[in-house]
């Protein structure tokens, strides 16, 4: 194994690790070192993308700006990264509030998601919603519900490629989803679809309430979304065995 194959496998462990150090140090009220393990996932996750030792993060900023115009990543991660970068600024200048770390925490773990995904992408609409599953479990709701959109995203693509329908991402989501409610005659499609828009606005209300009761509204949604990406799996072999 090379140098280079161990920084890049090594870092996003070391990565999780920082950021489990920072969530538990912010659920005890110490908010300057979760600030500061917050900082230090995020670095080590753009060291893991740009492949370069950089503890100190001096390269951060150059990554990030990779990884926002990177085709196989999100135009949210520039967002993200000043996000991280405010981590940062809140150790230098004590600019500390519980909900805005916790916010920031979870742009962290979005960052170091799309790293991990681009490294090794899922496969499938289940892979993500694994991914979901266990975002939700750990108790972070916004990249939860970030996940299960875009498991419902790839489910949507999967079925439009095996349709021959355009994919547009999020601009043609309830279209597609219509061709496939007509497909199949299943009304629930039109229900699925729904709890799956609903993810991210439950999700950023959840976080901004501190409130965790809403978790069990996200689990909903997250298997709203698995009944919808299994339709579509079975729809697409249906149509598979129609054409041979």
């Amino acid at each position: 194994m090379t140098q280079t194959t161990q920084r890049q496998s090594a870092a996003p462990f070391a990565g999780d690790a920082f950021l489990r150090r920072a969530r538990e140090l912010l659920a005890q009220g110490r908010l300057a070192l979760a600030a500061a393990a917050g900082w230090q996932a995020a670095v080590h996750a753009l060291n893991a993308y740009a492949a370069t030792p950089d503890d100190d993060g001096n390269g951060f900023q150059a990554a990030a700006l990779r990884l926002s115009q990177d085709p196989r990543g999100d135009v949210r991660a520039a967002e993200w990264a000043v996000s991280a970068l405010a981590l940062s600024d809140n150790i230098r200048y004590d600019w500390l509030d519980r909900h805005g770390v916790g916010r920031r925490l979870d742009d962290v773990q979005r960052l170091a998601m799309l790293v991990k995904d681009i490294a090794s992408p899922p496969q499938s609409a289940a892979d993500v919603l694994r991914q979901a599953r266990q975002c939700l479990h750990n108790g972070y709701p916004i990249p939860a519900a970030d996940k299960g959109w875009e498991a419902a995203l790839l489910a949507a693509k999967t079925y439009a490629d095996a349709a021959g329908c355009e994919y547009l991402g999020q601009r043609n989501f309830d279209s597609i989803m219509g061709a496939l409610e007509n497909e199949t005659g299943y009304r629930e499609v039109a229900g699925w679809a729904y709890a799956a828009a609903q993810l991210r606005q439950t999700a950023a209300y959840c976080a901004g309430q501190q409130d965790r009761r809403y978790a069990g509204i996200l689990a909903d949604d997250i298997g709203a979304v698995s009944e919808l990406a299994n339709l579509v799996q079975h729809t697409v072999k249906d149509r598979k065995r129609r054409v041979v």
